[in-house]
């Protein structure tokens, strides 16, 4: 804890907001008297921070100014207790974010008398001035003139009394201990957030894969937190505090860096434990999370699941004239996330990147796609792109309009090529609306919702198969 004791009357002055009585003394808290530091992430770009500092204050009312604390704090979840309650008391809080910079300084000092400073090569001249304006350009008052800006340097006294260096929480509290004690505080802050990223990898048969999941985390809080606990929360938690915060500084643009530590140590692991309807990740080991930083730790890594490809023609044009133009197949891959997989383990909301190894080896991405949060045992699909060598046309052959009832009976057909050197399986999806049934089909199709049937069709090599299936459907 340090104690500063400066008088109203220094060049630096101490701030107080209107309702704080100005004391001749206060007590200031840096991070160096953090005792303990953890960080709860949450999915919405929200984080819980909790600290302990120890703190020597002196008896009575007392000012305790709270440095280090994010820019982007909201001040209206900091809740602060003392080692023992009794002897220790806040009754008043304010959250100081109006920061020095030369353009608030300059417009601090609008109405009141600054020192111009023109440099030449032999001398330095100066001259009281009046500074009447500062939009984009100041303006002076010089004597009985009026300077269109200034070419010199520009001095003032002091600095006014509600300009801070950082963000700052000031608190007016009563102390009955001289004694050290320890003093907890929480809030919560925009500016942080966390994601799970995902890398795939397909064996050349693509019947198997790897999977490795990192969790990448973002400060963007205006604030660092060392050998901090970092905690996880991944699931949809309702966040009155996501809308933006009228107290958020805004953030200069900061080169972000990007850094895996523990090159040296045991590699951290996260623990993996319920939290209500939430699932909540604690690493093992404290780590460093720096200030417009972006770091990646690993979450898990898995061989040997199994996964399925899949071609898929879905809402195929199924129209006269659309014989001319043929489109290309969706590729789709679907792998259960469970034990018996080598997973069965919550899946939290990321981006999931596939790749597979050409000839030579060397890894090349097929495509990217998010992926919701996802529980046990449930399946996974991911979307990477289009088929080159997988394309299919369907048209309306037939069509009848019911006369006793509203309705009507359509047959299609759907031409599907294979241009593959290699046999495939495609997934074709009927296009179905109303009460629909699929009176007649060359195909067995599966119902799979109200608006949907598929049917598998496995292809040869160079092969073309034609779907053909007959719909009667019902409007009420």
């Amino acid at each position: 804890m340090k104690s500063k004791i400066l008088s109203l009357t220094t060049l630096t002055l101490l701030i107080f907001t209107a309702g704080i009585t100005s004391d001749s003394a206060f007590d200031l808290s840096t991070q160096s008297d953090r005792k303990t530091v953890s960080v709860t992430i949450y999915n919405g770009g929200i984080g819980l921070v909790r600290e302990t500092r120890s703190l020597n204050l002196s008896k009575g009312i007392r000012t305790l100014r709270f440095e280090d604390v994010p820019s982007q704090i909201i001040p209206q979840t900091v809740r602060v207790k003392g080692e023992d309650g009794k002897k220790l008391t806040v009754f008043e809080q304010n959250y100081e974010y109006d920061l020095i910079s030369p353009e608030r300084l300059m417009d601090k000092y609008i109405g009141k008398e600054v020192t111009l400073h023109n440099e030449g090569k032999e001398k330095t001249t100066s001259v009281k001035a009046t500074l009447i304006a500062n939009n984009g350009n100041p303006v002076y008052k010089i004597g009985d003139e009026i300077s269109l800006g200034y070419n010199g340097r520009v001095t003032v006294p002091t600095i006014p009394e509600n300009l801070y260096a950082k963000p700052t929480l000031v608190w007016k509290l009563k102390n009955d201990t001289e004694k050290e004690q320890t003093l907890e505080v929480s809030y919560q802050t925009h500016g942080l957030g966390w994601s799970a990223d995902y890398i795939l990898v397909l064996d050349k048969e693509e019947n198997n894969c790897g999977l490795n999941s990192w969790v990448t985390l973002n400060n963007n809080s205006g604030a660092e937190f060392k050998n901090a606990v970092l905690q996880l929360v991944a699931g949809k938690v309702n966040l009155v505090s996501n809308q933006v915060s009228s107290y958020a500084v805004k953030e200069r643009t900061v080169k972000k860096t990007m850094t895996k530590e523990y090159a040296e140590a045991d590699a951290p692991e996260f623990n993996q434990e319920n939290l209500s309807e939430y699932y909540l990740y604690t690493l093992d080991q404290p780590t460093n999370i720096g200030y417009n930083q972006t770091k990646q730790v690993q979450l898990f890594q898995s061989e040997g699941i199994e996964i399925k490809k899949y071609f898929v023609f879905e809402n195929l044009p199924m129209y006269e004239g659309n014989e001319k133009n043929f489109n290309n197949a969706t590729v789709k891959y679907i792998f259960k996330n469970a034990k018996k997989n080598n997973l069965g383990r919550p899946l939290p909301q990321g981006t999931i990147r596939v790749f597979k190894a050409d000839s030579k080896g060397r890894q090349q991405l097929l495509g990217e796609d998010t992926i919701d949060h996802t529980p046990e045992n449930e399946e996974v699909k991911i979307r990477t792109g289009q088929a080159f060598d997988v394309v299919a046309n369907g048209k309306r052959l037939s069509n009848e309009v019911f006369k006793l009832s509203r309705g009507d009976k359509s047959t299609y057909s759907a031409e599907i090529r294979n241009r593959k050197k290699e046999e495939i399986e495609v997934r074709f999806y009927a296009s179905l609306w109303g009460d629909w049934n699929i009176t007649k089909s060359s195909h067995k199709f599966t119902k799979e919702s109200a608006t949907k049937a598929y049917t598998d069709v496995p292809l040869k090599a160079n092969e073309t198969v034609t779907v053909e299936y007959t719909v009667e459907t019902k409007y009420h």
